[in-house]
């Protein structure tokens, strides 16, 4: 599905950084990459669940450290 990268980790920061500034794709800056490659690679996470898996493992992270407040 992917192909190798020579840094994942910029692919990876190119997309948190999208989301944190709210830009468009298109006005990523070019030091994460092509904006097309850092799109096709949010588009592939998300859609097989890796993104959810993510989430799903900080939130218990989270709750394990007594950082998510409970309503009572």
């Amino acid at each position: 599905m992917f192909r190798p990268f020579s840094d994942a980790r910029m692919i990876v920061e190119g997309i948190i950084y999208r989301y944190r500034c709210g830009i468009a794709w298109r006005d990523l800056p070019r030091e994460f990459g092509p904006w097309q490659t850092v799109w096709r690679w949010h588009r592939n996470l998300a859609g097989d669940g890796t993104w959810d898996q993510i989430h799903q493992r900080l939130l218990a992270a989270a709750d394990r450290d007594g950082k998510i407040g409970r309503a009572t």
